[in-house]
């Protein structure tokens, strides 16, 4: 176990590189069409594609997909990120206690649910799902943080949380859905950015405690 939490940083840093080179490359295969502008047939669209957009079979303009594969293999690479990224953020704090078991649990459950995401038939219910645990998982983050020192790592963690449900509350509402796109992507990469730092901190704390 004590070797397997020495590698575990390196997931989210790694897994978060990995995700966007796979998903880029499959929304490169993506024909076009969206919710927006659904007999668009000029590629992925950043600005009217969802992140989700690419694990479906047919796209808005009823093309076929030839990145789904691809892209539905990213989603998982993508989930299992989160899923370690929730296992190693406790690890930041000095201490163990209740907070930081109930991250690592919350944090990771949701993260299982986030994974079926790419199966069109459930997308709608795991996005609620997804909201309601992710937002428990942050109760004890945010706890937590008040006393952590990093206040950079403090401050992109609120915004991230807050854009989080920003989005998630648009999407449950449609309030503002034609920019809702966009703004999934500008908050995914603040948020890739979150997990990868998360990471980093990690592996240097470890460093220091070997170097000890």
């Amino acid at each position: 176990m004590k070797k397997f939490n020495k590698i575990a940083p390196y997931f989210p840093i790694v897994g978060m590189i990995t995700y966007l080179i796979m998903f880029f490359t499959a929304a490169s295969f993506y024909p076009g069409g969206s919710d927006n502008i659904p007999t668009a047939q000029n590629g992925y669209s950043v600005f009217h594609n969802f992140l989700c957009d690419t694990n479906n079979q047919f796209t808005h303009s009823g093309l076929e997909n030839r990145g789904k594969l691809l892209a539905n293999l990213a989603h998982i690479v993508l989930s299992i990120t989160m899923m370690s990224f929730f296992y190693v953020m406790p690890n930041i704090f000095d201490h163990s206690n209740r907070n930081t078991k109930l991250i690592k649990i919350l944090g990771v459950l949701s993260m299982a649910i986030f994974t079926f995401m790419y199966q069109e038939e459930l997308h709608d219910l795991v996005v609620t799902l997804v909201g309601i645990f992710a937002s428990m998982a942050f109760v004890p983050i945010f706890i937590e943080l008040v006393k952590y020192k990093n206040r950079p790592f403090k401050v992109l963690t609120y915004i991230v949380f807050t854009m989080s449900i920003a989005l998630y509350l648009g999407f449950e509402t449609k309030v503002g859905i034609y920019y809702m796109p966009f703004l999934q992507k500008f908050v995914f990469m603040v948020d890739a950015a979150l997990v990868i730092w998360t990471g980093i901190i990690v592996l240097r704390k470890n460093r220091v405690v070997q170097t000890a």
